[in-house]
């Protein structure tokens, strides 16, 4: 009888650590918890964000624990409105895929081959090449990394982002060509204390983004940004307080040592605003060096290049292009590009 009720004691404290431990997996304000190992509610991301709720009024929190999840192209519905994918640790929690575009009509455009034919069924996921496309409002990521690993071989997305009022705070977002696009008009977002890492062209789109106190690093030879911004749109892209610098060894050979463009203009009528920020040397000179097949973009007085109390050998604007839209703000006009006037006054940029 004693070594029955020795033998039920024990299973009971085994359960009871076990309860224990299944609630250390999930932290405060944690919905679902996505872990390789299996100790979480969900292995994948995927079928954790198939998981939340559709059009939910309230946050709902997925805390991803450290890994690199390379296995899936990841999309985030329209119908998953306010969502937070939360990540253990900024270096350590790594979502990642690696599909390109490519002259390959039989495979959408879509590189490699095998996997645009893992994903080719789901049309918004596979419109763009990115590792993870937004379409749903209000969603945060913040404390991990995003990267599109394919390299120097054409466009290869980190984020593709549709919805509105999405923030990022604490990431890294890592890619090469067209790192983040901002596919929507007029949709806003905001990135606080993050990383964007490319070299062509990547950070680009027509919707509203406002970095804060981000690095925005460059390998050499390309273009920072490529804006579309609708004309009647009052702003494009604005970096305020942030660090642009440069990056070696870039994957392409031949980027090393080249001289880095603020951007250049996509179509429509770019917005793009630098303020109180460092520049690195290796900023070129003109700031935006090429029209890039847009006649009027040196004439029109609609394009809004702006830059005001940079510092930095690279923030030098006396050898700027000569287009009527570039120039300094003054400090009056600076006033305007707070996160409140730029993306309006909603409860989320608190």
């Amino acid at each position: 009888m004693k070594n029955t009720l020795l033998a039920l004691l024990c299973l009971l404290l085994s359960a009871m650590e076990s309860i224990n431990a299944t609630c250390l997996e999930k932290p405060n304000n944690t919905s679902l918890v996505v872990a390789q190992d299996g100790s979480g509610d969900y292995s994948t991301l995927q079928a954790a964000i198939n998981a939340v709720p559709d059009n939910s009024s309230r946050r709902f929190v997925i805390y991803i624990k450290n890994g690199k999840y390379e296995k899936e192209k990841l999309i985030v519905p329209k119908s998953k409105t306010n969502l937070t994918l939360k990540g253990e640790s900024r270096s350590k929690t790594i979502i990642s895929y690696h599909i390109y575009d490519c002259n390959s009509p039989e495979s959408g455009n879509k590189c490699p081959v095998e996997s645009w034919a893992l994903w080719k069924d789901n049309t918004d996921l596979i419109r763009t090449s990115a590792t993870l496309t937004i379409m749903a409002d209000g969603c945060h990521l913040e404390n991990l990394t995003v990267e599109n690993t394919a390299g120097p071989v054409g466009q290869a997305l980190a984020l593709t982002l549709c919805g509105n009022e999405l923030i990022f705070h604490n990431c890294d977002i890592l890619g090469y060509q067209d790192t983040i696009y901002f596919k929507s008009d007029g949709m806003l977002n905001y990135f606080d204390n993050c990383l964007v890492l490319g070299r062509t062209d990547y950070i680009y789109g027509s919707g509203i983004a406002y970095f804060q106190s981000c690095e925005i690093r460059s390998w050499g030879g390309g273009w920072i940004t490529a804006p579309s911004t609708p004309k009647t749109q009052k702003y494009g892209f604005v970096f305020n307080q942030c660090d642009f610098t440069y990056a070696k060894n870039s994957p392409r050979p031949g980027d090393d040592g080249r001289p880095v463009a603020l951007g250049r203009p996509w179509h429509n009528y770019p917005k793009v605003a630098i303020l109180n920020s460092v520049m690195c040397d290796q900023i070129h000179p003109e700031g935006w060096p090429t029209t890039w097949h847009m006649e009027y973009a040196a004439t029109s007085e609609d394009l809004h290049l702006y830059e005001y109390n940079n510092t930095g050998k690279g923030a030098d604007m006396s050898k700027r292009a000569g287009w009527k839209g570039i120039r300094k703000l003054t400090s009056e006009e600076a006033k305007e590009y707070t996160v409140r006037n730029v993306l309006g006054k909603v409860e989320s940029w608190n």
